[in-house]
């Protein structure tokens, strides 16, 4: 279990530096979770990666398990508005698609 610590604090360190390379921390949180599916900072970690590389889905998705261990957390809760706000645009964008398309 003493890797589960190393990938963690590896994925802090990721998180911190100036051009975050949220592909690896997402493969490392999902390497974490695979192993320990209640930990709450993989959770967290990996929404956040989800949420930065495009799939809001899926982040909301982490997010949402992370607020069932910790429902008043600030930044989960911070992370989960954006993550809906990011497909309410998204899907208005998409219906405005549409319209053009069929006019």
């Amino acid at each position: 279990m003493e890797w589960l610590c190393y990938f963690q604090e590896l994925t802090a360190c990721l998180l911190q530096s100036e051009l975050v390379n949220y592909e690896r921390v997402k493969e490392y949180c999902l390497k974490v979770l695979s192993h320990q599916q209640d930990h709450f900072k993989a959770m967290y970690r990996a929404g956040i990666a989800f949420y930065h590389l495009g799939d809001y889905d899926r982040a909301l998705s982490y997010l949402h398990d992370a607020k069932s261990r910790e429902p008043t957390d600030t930044n989960v809760l911070r992370y989960i508005q954006l993550t809906e706000m990011k497909m309410s645009k998204s899907g208005q964008r998409d219906r405005e698609t549409g319209k053009e398309a069929m006019g």
